[in-house]
């Protein structure tokens, strides 16, 4: 759970990483190896950016209460 700004920008910057991460794979995998390995990572990137969706919905008087 993203609780303030800083924790949103990391979040960010994971989803970068992972991003990277993917783009780096596809290169040298096959494709049944770059599929099996993706599959995990995709979840954490779906999982991160529902992560700071929720926190941006938020207004500020409700990450006050957080």
């Amino acid at each position: 759970m993203i609780l303030n700004d800083e924790q949103l920008f990391i979040a960010q910057k994971a989803i970068v990483n992972l991003q990277k991460i993917l783009i780096e794979a596809r290169k040298t995998h096959s494709e049944q190896e770059y599929r099996a390995m993706s599959e995990p990572v995709l979840l954490e990137i779906q999982q991160r950016e529902q992560e700071i969706l929720t926190y941006l919905s938020k207004t500020k008087a409700e990450i006050a209460v957080a």
